[in-house]
């Protein structure tokens, strides 16, 4: 008996022991591996439209990844208008880089998305093409746990009718998720196209799709963006803002094929730079620009919840229109910071919108809201000066005219003369030259600007001199086209017999968008 016993204990010894050695060997298992393929190509062939932003869509898709995702720079993979002899050979470097990840990780996982042309039946690759189903097929060959395929092109629901798909509800919301199989999303049904806009400067479906995985599409509250959560935003978003469109209402699909439990997640949002957090009290319309004035998220909020974006570290411009009115608030996010925006922090703008869409927004106009960088508007100032020349007192009367870029920086000629009012005795000088501006806050009902003129004039004698005139200005708008401005300057030149030598006080309307 006592032989048997000991023979039990050792056989224990043995078990537990064999666990240790099993759970040291795998211990470095239990980790995710996740991959990222993006193909964009804006050629569909000599018939078709050249496309202006499946590309650049297809860069800020694994940008997001990256920085969200959990895809580190190795481990992505960009194609940039491949041919169908490029795409097979770099895909199938990459199936040989996948699969090695399998004997190393114990959950493997691939992201393919695809921004181009397509049609019923095929991806367009420039003048070449793939079939869905062989497109399917290379996916399905990857060695993966999951699988996820997201289309960024017309007719691209098609694919989701594949025999052997079958669409049904999404993944069960589970943090702890070990769901197995494919999933894909599309940009629109079979017979619809997808829709880019110059406006936003991307398609509409990817455009969507990234604001929601950035975290707009974060229902739950939980800092973290699923599959379902990703395409639910997308859908809404999409549907709603092509709705108007020439083309017609767009319809965002998905299909899935799935074992287990548990929802994929996209993006985590704790993995930002940044995160910028959406306060209760902002509602409506939310529209968020990087330092390049290019347009990252957008989205729709609603009262009494609050909503946390993952963001790269920068300069932000963050537009907010509750109703009709819209308010603007600017934001630098340094690194691992957590900045928590209220409406106490927005200032109203003065600009007028207008829109297309014909929504409770009637009055925002898309074109301002999400501005570039080259909007141009005429300016024409008429302003008098006073200053003391010659013993006396002098009054000049010229104007400015020239180009406001983006509210803020303007450049012209100007020129003043002599008026028939004040002292100061014959010969008073008359000049001219280029004028610069910089205006700070032009949005805001008062604000200042500095401003130069460099150029030249003549003196009482005759005799040319040159003047470089620095001065700084108080701005009143009156309306959105008339402003009431107070400015102080000092011009320096050249020769003594000018009488610039003294500080100018000026005042004067300014006229112009």
């Amino acid at each position: 008996m006592r032989s048997k016993q000991i023979l039990s204990f050792v056989l224990i010894l043995f078990i537990l022991n064999s666990i240790n050695i099993f759970a040291a060997q795998n211990k470095d298992k239990v980790v995710t591996k996740r991959f990222a393929i993006a193909v964009g190509t804006n050629k569909g062939g000599k018939d078709r439209v050249k496309l202006k932003y499946a590309v650049t869509d297809a860069e800020s898709v694994l940008e997001v990844f990256e920085e969200l995702g959990g895809v580190s720079e190795e481990d992505s993979l960009l194609l940039v208008e491949p041919d169908v002899k490029t795409f097979y050979t770099e895909i199938g470097k990459f199936q040989a880089k996948i699969e090695r990840a399998k004997s190393e990780y114990s959950r493997v996982e691939v992201i393919f998305y695809y921004s181009g042309h397509s049609d019923e039946d095929y991806i367009l690759l420039g003048d070449e093409k793939i079939s869905y189903k062989d497109f399917r097929e290379t996916i399905n060959n990857t060695a993966a746990d999951v699988r996820i395929a997201i289309l960024d092109s017309c007719a691209s629901g098609a694919f989701t009718r594949l025999k052997g798909g079958k669409k049904r509800l999404p993944f069960l919301l589970d943090t702890a998720y070990d769901t197995k199989g494919y999933a894909v999303m599309t940009s629109s049904s079979s017979t619809e196209a997808s829709q880019e806009s110059d406006l936003i400067k991307s398609s509409f479906f990817t455009h969507y799709l990234i604001s929601g995985m950035r975290g707009a599409a974060d229902m739950t509250r939980d800092g973290r963006v699923t599959f379902n959560e990703a395409y639910q935003f997308a859908f809404n978003e999409t549907l709603a803002e092509t709705t108007k469109t020439l083309s017609g209402p767009q319809h965002p699909h998905y299909n899935i094929q799935t074992s287990g439990t548990g929802d994929v997640v996209m993006t985590d949002i704790r993995r930002s730079s940044a995160v910028l957090i959406l306060s209760e009290g902002i509602s409506g319309k939310i529209f968020i620009h990087d330092k390049n004035d290019v347009l990252v998220v957008e989205l729709t909020k609603l009262l009494d919840q609050t909503i946390e974006l993952g963001l790269e570290e920068g300069e932000y411009r963050i537009i907010n229109i509750p109703e009709t009115q819209v308010f603007e608030f600017r934001v630098n996010l340094q690194k691992e910071m957590n900045f928590e925006l209220s409406n106490d922090l927005f200032e109203k703008t003065d600009v007028k919108y207008t829109t297309p869409r014909g929504d409770r927004y009637i009055k925002v106009q898309r074109e301002t809201i999400l501005r570039g960088k080259s909007r141009i508007t005429l300016f024409v100032e008429l302003v008098t000066k006073t200053t003391s020349m010659h013993g006396g007192a002098g009054v000049l009367m010229g104007a400015n005219f020239g180009l406001t870029f983006n509210n803020a920086l303007s450049f012209g000629v100007g020129g003043y003369g002599k008026s028939n009012f004040g002292g100061g005795g014959p010969g008073l000088p008359g000049y001219g030259g280029l004028f610069f501006a910089y205006t700070f806050s032009p949005q805001k009902k008062t604000h200042f600007r500095v401003l130069v003129l460099a150029g030249s004039g003549t003196a009482k004698n005759g005799n040319i001199f040159y003047v470089f005139e620095p001065g700084v200005e108080m701005v009143v708008n009156l309306s959105k086209v008339v402003r009431l401005q107070f400015g102080l300057s000092l011009p320096i030149d050249d020769r003594e017999d000018t009488g610039l030598g003294n500080p100018i006080f000026s005042a004067g309307f300014q006229f112009g968008k």
